[in-house]
Order: structure tokens, then sequence, then C-alpha cells
């Protein structure tokens, strides 16, 4: 008998005045965003979560994410169509691959803290990769 066993990893942060923003699809604004690097150590579907409702978004991307050009490498979402939905969603990833999770909000210029929950079949570790200006 197979027992199936998740862990849970862990990433607390804020979206603030300098944290950088950019021109989301289907926005009508400047969002700010944070970009952080997912790697994974075991194959599987991974679920992403957060526990703040203005954090709402989360894109993740296979290599990189460019922000003029923001469906480009998409490879999962937390919304469809821009519509307002809260952040949860989830994946299959690979190991050895670079994975950039973006973390962004419904409407634009709002900022806040949040923390983000990953379950899947291993830890992860997530690092953040943009710069604050």
């Amino acid at each position: 008998m197979n027992i199936l066993v998740f862990t849970l990893s862990t990433y607390t942060s804020e979206l603030i005045t300098n944290t950088p923003t950019y021109l989301r699809q289907c926005g009508k604004g400047k969002y700010h965003y944070e970009t952080i690097q997912v790697n994974v150590k075991t194959n599987g579907v991974y679920s992403f979560n957060s526990n703040n409702t203005n954090i709402t978004y989360g894109y993740i991307y296979e290599n990189d994410f460019d922000p003029s050009n923001p469906t480009n490498n998409l490879l999962a979402e937390s919304s469809i169509s821009c519509r307002r939905y809260h952040f949860k969603f989830g994946t299959y990833l690979k190991i050895n691959k670079t994975y950039i999770l973006v973390v962004t909000t419904y409407e634009p210029y709002v900022q806040g803290e949040f923390s983000l929950f990953v379950i899947g079949p291993n830890n992860v570790s997530l690092n953040r990769t943009c710069k604050y200006f």
C-alpha cells in the first residue's frame, strides 16, 4: 500500500512602495509584484496558496519572467480571464527546471504583507529574485 505524504513550505514578504511594478495583462494601472525562484527537489504536483486576500494573483513561469511580456513562459496562474480570484493554484513541477513565481495584487498600487504556502511531495526552496528600487 502506497501512502502519499505531502510537505508544507512557507514564505513571507510584503509588497511596499519601492517594490517593482508592471502593467499586468487585463490590468488598469501599475501592479506591485515580487518574483520568487521556486526550486523543487521532487517531481510532482505542487499547490500554491496565499493568506492575504489583497494579494490575490499568482503566476508561475518556466525559465524566467519578463514584466514587459507577462504571457511569455507562463506555466500556470491563479486567475482566469483577469477576474477576481483567490490566490490558489496547482501545477506539475520537475526537478532541474527553473521556475519563477510572481506574486501580485488584484487592484493596482495595492501594498501589503503576504504569506505563501506551498504543498507538494517534498519541500521547495523559495528565494526572492527581484530587487527593490
